[in-house]
């Protein structure tokens, strides 16, 4: 049997996962760090980003934490985000031009697919989740037999190892610094598997000043493939975190994704501060 290939991306700071039974809120700094969790906040100074550690930090204790892995992809993922904001043609959903913001959290639903006639070939479908330049993928294909495949990919183009599948809740929370080596956080969560796995990347990216999220048609390849059938896919929990208070996604820019003539392909609808959905008309 062949082995699998580690991806050699630079940057990439791998930690032991916590064991079982790992207790987050009683850790001390030297604890978390050894596991590459971010320190907790100071409540008094960052009582909503407090409030948010501690909320995740009490959803996963009894997650199974995994060892973080990634696998190479064929070439970097494409940037979601861009100064003309997203594309009409590619994408459906939310874009908020801001200033800088340091954490992007959110959860998920993954559709379940049903192939669109396109002579034969299979359709590519994602759901994105950004933070400036940092881009979080769940790339999906689904065959002329209905045969889905889904992976998570990050902003390098590598697949990480959290496995995903119709159905399933995913929860991000993306964190990127200020420092000269643009260092990101990604923490992610199988919400239905009750499994997580976080790394740290220096990127080189610097400050964040978007967000969104939302869902694509296509591949990096052929980007204006046809779009899979779906039900609705829900965007909740957004939270978004700046020096200067918080900031709501659905406050920005919603994007309904069209084919060539017009025609409306994917609507995104606003439910509330911190959720909304996306459906196929």
């Amino acid at each position: 049997m062949a082995k699998t290939k580690a991806s050699k991306t630079k940057g990439v700071r791998i930690f032991p996962p916590p064991p079982k039974g790992f207790d987050v809120l009683a850790a001390t700094k030297r604890d978390l760090v050894r596991h590459g969790i971010p320190q907790r906040p100071d409540p008094r100074t960052e009582p909503s980003v407090a409030a948010l550690w501690e909320r995740l930090a009490r959803r996963y204790q009894g997650f199974e934490h995994l060892k973080p892995q990634l696998l190479p992809g064929v070439r970097a993922t494409k940037p979601v985000a861009s100064l003309l904001g997203l594309s009409p043609i590619e994408s459906c959903g939310f874009e908020l031009f801001t200033g800088p913001v340091a954490i992007f959290s959110g959860t998920w639903t993954i559709p379940n697919l049903n192939n669109t006639p396109n002579a034969g070939l299979p359709n590519d479908f994602r759901t994105f989740f950004g933070l400036g330049f940092l881009d979080l993928h769940v790339e999906m294909t689904v065959d002329v037999n209905q045969n889905i495949t889904s992976v998570i990919r990050i902003h390098t183009g590598d697949e990480i190892n959290l496995p995903v599948k119709p159905g399933d809740a995913i929860s991000a929370t993306l964190c990127l610094q200020t420092n000269p080596a643009g260092t990101a956080f990604y923490g992610l969560a199988n919400e239905t598997t009750s499994q997580t796995v976080n790394l740290t990347i220096d990127t080189g990216f610097p400050p964040a000043v978007t967000i969104n999220a939302g869902i694509s048609r296509g591949s990096q390849f052929n980007p204006f493939g046809p779009l899979a059938r779906f039900g609705v896919v829900y965007f909740d929990e957004l939270a978004a975190f700046a020096p200067n208070g918080n900031r709501f996604l659905t406050n920005g820019t919603a994007t309904t994704m069209t084919d060539s003539n017009g025609s409306t392909l994917a609507t995104p609808q606003r439910i509330s501060d911190f959720a909304f959905k996306v459906i196929r008309p």
